[in-house]
């Protein structure tokens, strides 16, 4: 990315938070806030003047006021440009401490916990824990000599408006980020190892459910000069706006008062705990003297620095504390540290993979469709084998296409389904009885075709059709086609006349049922609402609901490849002899290792990126952005090792190669199996314990 393009994000932030649920300055927070101070302004009967009430020039047009709208675009570059390699990524911590838990604990005792349940206690659980962790570190921001040279930026605020939640120096922003981090990702992590990774909190927006209705309910009212008191009784459980007014007064009686966000309960047993009642005449900021340090942005960014130092060169003169912050910065030096990670353009790019793939299959069946016709229309070697060449194309393609049965091509109830995969390929579901059933009564030459069974249409038709030379059909004997006579009395010249128009007609089906699979795609469809996952989908809500649905296609390869098309011909599962080789895929065409490869090769275009060999944005970033890039390397390593497997095999038919190269498919299972085996522990804790973005808090 070009840093001209960086420098132009940056700026934009401070818009695009308006927009975004996990920011305070959100519209509808802001609108909640209006209406809070509407009503308090409503009772004490000066509803008349609201305006000059509640948007007085004096506080939103003064001089600390603008320091605090210049300060966000500068902090926004600063923190895009400078500070974003130091951020650490709430997911590694989370993959950390569960994996530290499996091996000093191992497994979690199975719970009886429902997944509300156990929803409802992680929400609870992360929001106590945050919001403990944020009064912490603000209370430490006040006694430890630097960090308040630091944490003076927020407190030289001389009037209070929502944005001055945004007047803090951008390494208190950066520990606030990594306190969050560590807090949330310890909860989750804990959760995780507890309950696996299924467990979701409770969300609004794809934001932590507490702190939306929080922030919804005049959170911004803290930083405000609108007095709105809880009274005694409730401000020792929640801290008001009014308390926070009180921890910004340079009145002595105020210093180091209220510092929780949204429990007062932290700082009533801490002891630092001031009970609002009547309003009272505040004057904020640091005194005439101090303050005049802090009306620039320059003097904002840069006076800290230097006081900051001499109070760390004095604090080295205390042993104690010194070792204390020694260890804290080892321990966070020492964490794994990922990336923001920004999902959106991982989205997309799932999006346009999957469009680009449904576009190779339908040029390749309508390569088909015309290969096919030319084989009814003028029968012969040649164009036989032209037409099962075009066969083994698309079916290629469809098989690599498989790992994206999400979205249209998926069944009920993945996000968006429409079905659309089985009229295409409908393996496992083939029917051979019914496919010589249609051959007699010729229904693939009615309007009514369309409307017949998935498994009579699609490519595994049209291999039956295509390969199959023998005379004999599967039907028992008692069947209509066996009892009435009506299959013996066909005529080898006239079966494969009706073969040959019966595959016409199954090939022009599939072509269009796969455009028709490509148009929900293009053009504003399925593709646009992946792509704007929690970004104005209709479909998807968050980002991470996006992201669930995609890798719901990676499991194709542990619920199918290995489980179905590997593990019952090797006679490992729901096979009563020691193997069954006549269990495999693509009995007619022979062709069932090369599906087993392009399997893999769709698995790649997911997990590495859509590319020839793997390039483009795919869930090994993601891996890499958590932290997990271990992980990552050890299922591409396995994935290669399967591919190199899969090659070195003399036959492309699983059947004969089960039978004399046992130890080599058992390879190919084992190397497959430890793909999947990662995919259905550390690989779903990294991606699907993607915790809810947690609302700011005061100087995040």
């Amino acid at each position: 990315m070009s840093s001209f393009h960086e420098i132009w994000l940056a700026l934009l932030q401070p818009f695009l938070a308006l927009f975004d649920p996990s920011k305070r300055v959100f519209i509808p927070f802001l609108l909640g806030s209006l209406v809070v101070a509407l009503w308090a302004n409503y009772r004490r009967g000066r509803y008349p003047a609201w305006r000059r009430a509640l948007f007085p020039r004096a506080v939103y047009l003064h001089p600390s006021a603008l320091v605090d709208y210049r300060l966000l675009f500068v902090k926004a570059l600063v923190r895009v440009l400078l500070l974003a390699p130091l951020f650490v990524s709430t997911l590694s911590v989370t993959a950390a401490v569960a994996a530290l838990l499996r091996e000093h604990l191992g497994v979690a005792s199975p719970t009886s916990l429902s997944a509300l349940s156990a929803g409802a206690l992680y929400t609870l659980s992360a929001f106590l824990f945050d919001d403990w962790s944020r009064y912490a570190l603000h209370r430490v921001m006040h006694r430890v000599p630097f960090l308040w040279e630091l944490h003076k930026v927020h407190h030289s605020a001389e009037v209070l408006t929502p944005l001055t939640l945004y007047r803090t120096h951008p390494i208190e922003s950066l520990l606030n980020s990594l306190r969050g981090s560590l807090s949330l990702g310890l909860v989750s992590g804990v959760f995780v190892w507890g309950f696996g990774g299924h467990v979701q909190g409770w969300q609004i927006f794809g934001v932590d459910a507490i702190g939306f209705v929080w922030s919804l309910l005049g959170a911004n009212l803290r930083h405000s000069h609108v007095w709105i008191s809880y009274g005694a009784r409730w401000e020792r459980l929640l801290l008001s706006p009014a308390q926070h007014q009180i921890h910004h007064s340079e009145n002595a009686a105020h210093r180091d008062r209220n510092f929780g966000t949204v429990l007062s309960l932290w700082d009533w047993l801490g002891g630092s705990l001031y009970v609002t009642g009547a309003p009272e005449d505040l004057r904020f900021g640091l005194g005439p003297e101090q303050s005049a340090r802090y009306r620039s942005v320059a003097s904002l960014l840069l006076s800290p620095l230097s006081s900051s130092l001499c109070a760390a060169r004095v604090m080295a003169n205390r042993p104690r504390l010194l070792r204390a912050s020694a260890l804290a910065a080892v321990l966070l030096l020492s964490c794994d540290v990922g990336t923001r990670f920004d999902r959106a353009p991982l989205l997309r790019g799932f999006a346009e993979c999957a469009v680009t793939t449904y576009r190779e299959v339908s040029d390749a069946a309508n390569l088909l469709q015309v290969a096919v016709k030319a084989l009814a229309e003028a029968p012969s070697a040649s164009t036989q084998d032209a037409a099962r060449v075009a066969w083994q194309q698309a079916i290629d393609r469809v098989q690599q296409a498989e790992l994206l049965q999400f979205g249209p091509a998926a069944k009920a109830p993945s996000p968006g389904a429409q079905g659309l995969r089985s009229a295409i390929y409908s393996w496992p579901d083939v029917n051979r009885c019914l496919i010589e059933q249609q051959l007699v009564h010729r229904t693939y030459q009615s309007d009514l075709f369309a409307a017949t069974p998935e498994n009579t249409r699609g490519l595994s038709a049209l291999e039956y059709l295509l390969f199959y030379d023998g005379r004999e059909n599967a039907c028992d004997v008692g069947a209509d086609i066996n009892a009435s006579g009506t299959w013996a009395a066909l005529s080898d010249d006239e079966l494969a006349r009706r073969k040959r128009a019966y595959a016409q007609a199954a090939a022009q089906d599939v072509a269009a049922r796969a455009q028709t699979l490509l148009a929900t795609w293009e053009s504003g469809g399925f593709a646009a609402q992946l792509g704007s996952s929690g970004q104005g989908s209709t479909i998807f809500p968050s980002q991470q609901a996006g992201l669930s649905a995609v890798a719901e296609g990676l499991f194709y390869l542990d619920e199918t490849v290995k489980d179905r098309k590997l593990a019952v011909p090797l006679g490992l599962r729901d096979c009563p002899q020691a193997s069954c080789p006549a269990a495999t895929e693509s009995p007619w065409a022979k062709r069932s290792i090369p599906h087993l490869r392009n399997n893999l090769l769709g698995f790649r275009r997911l997990f590495l990126g859509c590319g020839p060999q793997g390039e483009g944005l795919g869930f090994d970033d993601l891996m890499n952005a958590a932290g997990a890039a271990e992980l990552g390397s050890r299922m591409t390593a396995d994935l290669n090792a399967a591919l190199l497997r899969i090659d070195a095999l003399k036959s492309p038919d699983l059947a004969t190669a089960v039978t004399h190269e046992r130890d080599a498919v058992l390879g190919i299972y084992d190397a497959i199996k430890r793909i999947t085996d990662a995919l259905k522990s550390d690989f779903t804790v990294v991606l699907q314990i993607n915790p809810p973005k947690r609302v700011e808090g005061d100087n995040d």
